[in-house]
């Protein structure tokens, strides 16, 4: 007669919880990096796609001199060739958009939806013509008198 109880998989039940409790353990410590690793994917996503509208805006300045529609002050010559990030993604992290528009000036802003709202680390990203580039979270930008603050901007750009 045997001793142990036995599963139907010829485990006991010993070491069934014991492999639960180490699932569980590792589960634990990999979301929450893998979290991290989503949002800091989805920021740098963010980012290059702000990039890539400033070259678009940067490009309607060089064909007509300025960034907006001189029929039409305050609008855009053209509109913008994607408002979301990351571009085509069914699921988007970020709805980008122009804050501020005019004859020599720009905002663009890239606004955290669904799961990227908890990124409280940088929250909104904002970059303007002249290159500045700043995050809401602490309402800071890289042109801060307080070297701390600028350290905080280049670690979210």
């Amino acid at each position: 007669m045997k001793t142990a109880r036995r599963s139907m998989a010829g485990f006991t039940l010993l070491e069934l919880m014991i492999v639960v409790i180490i699932v569980s353990i590792v589960t634990a410590v990999a979301l929450p990096s893998y979290r991290g690793y989503a949002m800091r994917t989805s920021r740098a996503a963010a980012i290059s796609d702000l990039q890539e509208l400033t070259l678009f805006l940067e490009r309607a300045f060089t064909a007509q001199g300025r960034y907006d529609d001189p029929a039409s002050a305050g609008n855009l010559a053209a509109p913008l060739p994607f408002d979301t990030s990351p571009q085509g993604d069914a699921n988007p992290r970020y709805n980008l958009a122009l804050q501020t528009l005019a004859a020599a000036s720009y905002t663009l802003q890239a606004t955290p939806i669904g799961g990227q709202v908890a990124d409280d680390e940088c929250g909104v990203l904002r970059i303007d013509q002249a290159g500045t580039r700043c995050i809401l979270a602490g309402s800071v930008c890289s042109t801060s008198a307080s070297a701390s603050e600028r350290a905080q901007v280049e670690a979210c750009w």
